[in-house]
């Protein structure tokens, strides 16, 4: 069982060896894979949107927390990435519309596969497919987190940490990093840092 509570939440090692998608076949290698693809791009859809990092940092913890109760091979992680950055910009009070996410995971998309860049018609069928899957992929992911999605960003505690320490500004840098870094990874998830 995964530990959730308001401002924590925590996967143990086992859990972590044993996600959703590895009892689906999907070995570790192509889930790292899959959860850096689907960090990328949040990152990248939350810069064409223009959202705060704090938004796209959000988004990329609420992919991984979804993925450490969801399978890979259950769920699209492209519709995931954009519900998650849609409900991140909710959560952070910088919503963006329904249209202007669904634009921009539509311009992605065509660029990474090489199709021409044709604006997607808020009146056609593909639009009213990919608004749907945008709104359950939501509610699977509010679901999943039991409505629970508050996250703690560590930036503000390597501040304050810092700040009392007075240390070496290469250690400062080299903290700031690792914070920044974490979002990509199974660490910002699972809220376990330590460093060899």
């Amino acid at each position: 069982m995964i530990y959730t509570a308001i401002d924590t939440f925590y996967v143990t090692d086992e859990q972590i060896a044993n996600s959703p998608s590895r009892k689906d076949g999907i070995d570790e290698q192509t889930e790292m894979t899959l959860r850096l693809f689907g960090c990328e791009l949040i990152q990248e859809s939350g810069i064409l949107l223009r959202l705060p990092q704090a938004v796209m940092a959000t988004g990329q913890v609420l992919f991984h927390r979804f993925y450490f109760k969801k399978s890979f091979a259950r769920f699209n992680v492209k519709r995931v990435a954009a519900s998650c950055v849609w409900l991140a910009a909710k959560l952070e009070e910088s919503p963006r519309r329904i249209p202007q996410v669904l634009n921009v995971f539509h311009r992605m998309e065509c660029r990474r596969e090489n199709l021409p860049l044709e604006p997607l018609e808020s009146h056609s069928k593909k639009y009213a497919e990919m608004k749907m899957d945008l709104n359950r992929t939501e509610r699977h992911l509010l679901k999943e987190m039991g409505f629970i999605c508050h996250v703690e960003h560590p930036h503000k505690f390597i501040l304050n940490y810092l700040a009392q320490v007075e240390p070496p500004p290469e250690l400062m840098q080299e903290a700031w990093n690792l914070a920044n870094d974490s979002s990509f990874g199974k660490v910002k998830a699972s809220f376990i840092f330590s460093r060899s």
